[in-house]
């Protein structure tokens, strides 16, 4: 909201909207998207939407523009770029929205990771002496179960919880309660036996931006955690599963040589 309201001081003719509801929950991003509607409709502007998200596009855009590589390969009214897409590309981005239903859940599945009663309470402190006066109940007794081969949707607000309960399943902040990996009790463990458990149990943090270190090109960062483990052999076989992990996830291997800077979100994502 600030960002916008730096944008519209001058009081523009056009505003270029980059994105603006990335990493926003559902509730916050129809506020976001209602605002600018309403902006629109008082000030008359024109807004460039620039926007990866299908779902937003069908919602907000008179006319779509679709790039690739560069190039705008398609162009037109928005309900007939939804309706008869003409271009291959465009094609193919309406056939990668998810449809259908998903498979049927598997009760026989054993449980992967499991937690009973989760607490994680942050204290509010006050005074010379910090004394605790209340707490911020982020996560307050939650019990979540996930089952080999599942997947579990957890979803709510920005601060219901979300990622808090994340990081406490996987030991990374303090909590109260049970937490199981594979049939084993991992809340009282120390460091030196949660260690070799971590290969088992990772985590891909919300925020691209923030989780790589800029120092570091890419293949030194993927390499870390085959260290950290003692993966993979020698130099140059951590090297080639570095290229292996990046073809995995769409990326040129030839690109383990470049710096976090060097690519979009969705690349460091």
């Amino acid at each position: 909201r600030v960002m916008i309201a730096m944008a519209l001081a001058n009081d523009p003719d056009i505003l270029i909207a980059d994105e603006p509801t990335t990493a926003l929950d559902v509730t916050i991003q129809a506020q976001i998207l209602k605002l600018l509607k309403d902006l629109q409709a008082q000030l008359g502007m024109a807004i460039l939407f620039i926007t990866h998200d299908l779902g937003i596009v069908r919602k907000m855009a008179d006319r779509v523009c679709v790039m690739q590589a560069g190039v705008v390969v398609e162009t037109g009214v928005a309900t007939g770029i939804f309706n008869n897409p003409q271009h291959p590309y465009t094609r193919q981005l309406l056939a990668a929205e998810p449809k259908g239903e998903p498979p049927p859940e598997s009760n026989d599945a054993p449980v992967v990771m499991a937690g009973d009663g989760l607490k994680v309470w942050f204290p509010l402190k006050r005074g010379l002496f910090g004394r605790v006066v209340d707490h911020v109940k982020a996560v307050d007794g939650v019990n979540v179960s996930v089952r080999e081969g599942q997947t579990l949707g957890v979803v709510g607000e920005s601060g219901s919880g979300k990622t808090t309960l994340g990081l406490a399943l996987l030991r990374l902040l303090p909590s109260n309660g049970a937490i199981h990996f594979d049939g084993r009790r991992i809340d009282d463990q120390p460091s030196k036996v949660l260690r070799p458990l971590r290969q088992a149990m990772q985590i891909v943090f919300q925020d691209p931006y923030g989780s790589l270190s800029p120092r570091l090109p890419v293949g030194e960062i993927v390499e870390e955690g085959l260290q950290v483990h003692g993966l993979a052999g020698d130099r140059k076989a951590r090297r080639t599963r570095i290229a292996q992990a990046l073809e995995e996830v769409g990326l040129d291997p030839g690109t383990q040589d470049r710096y976090p800077h060097e690519f979009s979100g969705g690349q460091r994502q």
